[in-house]
């Protein structure tokens, strides 16, 4: 069969095989000597992969899978290249399921020298006939996606621990944190409207130094001695300024937060007091003291830092920036925490830099709501909130009233800070709408224009836009800084990813922490040497902050009020997945709890449950981003996407999945379903999904997707829930069949993506069938 185009021709006669395949000749030669058909040897081999045909015909593969047709040719069987699939190849050869008879035709023209046009066409003969043979064969496992960044997201209520919140926020930060930013001081504290008045305040205070040291600062820097110094200096010197130094005598005294955590010194807005009582929506810069300087403790330093910024942007999740210091005996450095990660002013001396000192804490007291990072797009009247936003389709301008609950957010720092709220037009009768807040890559196609292809292509079940705004960047709110040096470039991330797992440690879940502190150490220890490399544009990640309005509103799919209707909205957000995917030529690649919505149908064209959140989205056959990070939701990763595999419509199926099981074992305990919380269980295994190494939540998925470690999952279920076990083991079968050796099925099968739309949807519509009878049932006897 000539699967060869004109465009297909013209690539190969632009790079021709010349010599490059003529070291094989007479190996291939001998091997098709040898060759008896039927002979075990040569079908199905167990022999050595290193010995026989084996080795001959993976050492072509390997040989054509490097030349620059392979990269150039398109797949007649999926998205990707020809170089993917001959990867692809390559590792089955090696592995299992070889039989020299579906290579010999490729070998024969190899050994005959025939022209390159008729080589490569057996190439692609040879990729569609190996894809046919049953056990399904998987796409081919390259990566064109962008790494995955770990976050502290997952970590939730009582699981916020010190340990394990530190853990995830130094896996935030690690890669992006820079020291002795040039213009620090410059940009955040010169030019102010206020500046002249911290001028004016050192030179008064100047008079208290004396042979180079603060009289009236302790001698011994104690927290104690230092605060009421702090205190005295802000009721002689700021007494009317905005911002007041406050600090919370135990975690009693500070609410807002999902975790009690005590915050020993802040600022927050003078108009806010309200008694010893604060709140961490009310935080305006974060501030740490300690009595004595260690340069070895800078990694306990700037975690304990990170930890209270991520309480700070989960209690205000459109928050720009936000500012914070550390004292720590008469050692400073100043801080600045986007959602690009850390950056500071580097370490000084308050004695030797004695005017730096006095003009940053009383400059931080002064500052605005702009120069605090603040959120100064939303609109306030009292306790009202509002926006202004232009109609994608009429371009007038409308005014939206933000509801105050939070349909979803993120509990993160370096991440897009996604976080969405209910809202309609005052008094008026339209329905109402979704607005969501997000810091996108630059590199991503934006979401706006995905939702435009959307709907010019006719897509269904996905939100629709209304209009969106373009706030700040990254880049804007970095502008007359120069980022030279960075933390944490010198040696293998910690996480990296290696080989995929084998079967045999499918159940691991060692965490190596003795290693992670050696790294965390390493890295922090050299965070201010000599720059790296020379500052340039993609130093940092420019993110884009951007409201979009979508319509229409719902619930988040974790508070559903049924088991029906749960189940309903599962089925039509696949649905809307399916109809995304084939006409919109869109691959969502970020399917969570936090991005399905429980829709009215009536509003949503027939639908229960739609699709939200095209922030990571990727339409079909882009190419890769540039984005350095793909910040998606850990417990909802395919495997192969944990192992770094290029995501396909079967990784967000699995993602679905993961979704259902998610809610049954972990949410439906927080609703009211008869579910007793004294039978709940005290650790659900389901924490094994996002603790670890990528490697380790890999495995654990792996390792619960077999029959045995399955019904470990199933076992989680409240009792209400057991009507759903059928479904879940349905939907197993189908998304991880066993090779005939047994192994785990989980990559992407190359038949039509219906293969595998159409028996998941159908098991959804069974289940919902048998429900509704059985509650009819029911009803009628009652």
């Amino acid at each position: 069969m000539d699967n060869l185009s004109l465009d297909d021709r013209a690539i190969i006669a632009k790079h021709p095989l010349a010599n490059s395949l003529d070291h094989l000749h007479d190996s291939l030669r001998k091997v098709e000597q040898n060759y008896e058909p039927g002979s075990p040897s040569h079908h199905d081999a167990v022999d050595s992969p290193d010995s026989g045909p084996q080795k001959e015909i993976s050492r072509l593969l390997y040989t054509l899978q490097g030349h620059e047709v392979a990269d150039n040719l398109r797949s007649k069987i999926g998205s990707g290249d020809i170089a993917s699939e001959l990867s692809m190849l390559f590792r089955r050869v090696r592995k299992s399921g070889f039989n020299y008879k579906h290579y010999r035709a490729l070998s024969q023209l190899v050994i005959k020298q025939a022209p390159d046009v008729d080589i490569w066409n057996a190439v692609l003969n040879l990729i569609i006939t190996v894809s046919q043979i049953t056990p399904p064969t998987s796409l081919p496992p390259s990566y064109d996606g962008t790494p995955i960044k770990h976050s502290s997201a997952s970590q939730q209520g009582s699981e916020q621990t010190r340990e394990l919140v530190e853990a995830r926020v130094f896996e935030e930060i690690r890669t992006c944190m820079y020291r002795n930013v040039g213009g620090f001081f410059s940009k955040y504290f010169e030019g102010k409207d206020w500046t002249e008045q911290t001028k004016e305040i050192y030179r008064t205070v100047k008079q208290q130094q004396a042979s180079g040291r603060w009289t009236e600062f302790p001698d011994q820097p104690e927290e104690k001695a230092v605060l009421s110094w702090l205190f005295r200096f802000q009721d002689e010197f700021l007494s009317n300024a905005q911002g007041i130094y406050y600090t919370a005598k135990s975690s009693k005294n500070l609410t807002g937060g999902e975790a009690r955590r005590q915050l020993n010194f802040f600022i927050k807005r003078r108009s806010n007091i309200s008694g010893p009582v604060h709140n961490w929506k009310d935080a305006q810069v974060i501030c740490e003291l300690k009595e004595s300087y260690d340069s070895g403790e800078f990694k306990s330093r700037i975690l304990q830092i990170g930890r209270y910024m991520r309480d700070v942007f989960t209690a205000q999740p459109t928050r720009r920036f936000i500012h914070g210091f550390s004292l720590y005996g008469t050692i400073m450095e100043l801080w600045v925490f986007d959602r690009s990660g850390p950056y500071s002013s580097g370490e000084f001396d308050i004695y030797k830099e004695p005017e730096q000192f006095i003009r940053a804490i009383a400059g931080y007291t002064m500052m605005s709501d702009e120069e605090l990072g603040l959120d100064t797009f939303v609109e306030r009247d009292g306790e009202d909130r509002f926006i202004i936003i232009t109609e994608d389709m009429t371009r007038k301008e409308r005014r939206l009233q933000l509801e105050p609950a939070l349909i979803a957010y993120q509990r993160a720092i370096v991440c897009r800070g996604t976080s969405c709220f209910r809202a309609s037009i005052p008094s008026s009768k339209d329905p109402r709408y979704v607005v969501k807040f997000s810091w996108t890559s630059d590199m991503r196609q934006p979401e706006v224009d995905l939702l435009r292809l959307a709907r010019e292509r006719g897509v269904e079940g996905v939100a629709k836009l209304f209009g969106d705004y373009r706030i700040t960047s990254i880049a804007d709110m970095r502008e007359g800084l120069t980022f030279g040096n960075i933390a944490g470039n010198k040696r293998k991330p910690v996480g990296s990813r290696g080989s995929p797992s084998k079967r045999s440690r499918s159940y691991g879940q060692s965490h190596n922490t003795a290693k992670q502190e050696n790294e965390v150490a390493y890295t922090m220890e050299y965070s201010q040497t000599t720059s790296l490399y020379t500052y340039n544009k993609s130093s940092f990640d420019n993110r884009i902050f951007r409201c979009l309005v979508i319509s229409p509103a719902g619930r988040a799919i974790r508070d559903f009020g049924s088991i029906l209707e749960l189940l309903k909205a599962l089925r039509d957000a696949i649905k809307a997945h399916r109809s995304l995917y084939t006409a919109g030529k869109i691959l969502h690649r970020d399917i969570s709890e936090n991005n399905i919505i429980i829709t009215d149908p009536k509003e949503a064209d027939g639908f229960t449950g739609i699709l939200i959140d095209q922030d990571l989205a990727k339409e079909i056959g882009s190419g890769p981003s540039g984005a350095r990070h793909q910040t998606g939701t850990m417990e909802f990763m395919a495997i192969e996407v944990l192992r770094l595999v290029s995501h396909s419509y079967r990784h967000d199926l699995e993602s679905f999945f993961y979704v259902l099981l998610w809610i049954c074992a972990r949410r439906a305990w927080e609703r009211e379903f008869k579910c007793k919380l004294k039978d709940r269980p005290e650790r659900n295994i389901l924490t094994k999904w996002y603790t670890g190494g990528y490697d380790d939540i890999a495995d654990a998925k792996a390792g619960y997707m077999h029959v045995d470690g399955f019904d470990k999952i199933l076992e989680e279920f409240p009792q209400a829930f057991d009507r759903v076990k059928p479904l879940c083991k349905k939907i197993r079968g189908i998304l991880f069949p066993l090779h005939k050796d047994g192994e785990l099925f989980i990559g992407t099968p190359s038949d039509p993506p219906e293969k595998l739309y159409d028996p998941i949807i159908e098991a959804f519509e069974n289940a919902i069938a048998i429900i509704e009878a059985f509650d009819n049932a029911i009803a009628g006897i009652a």
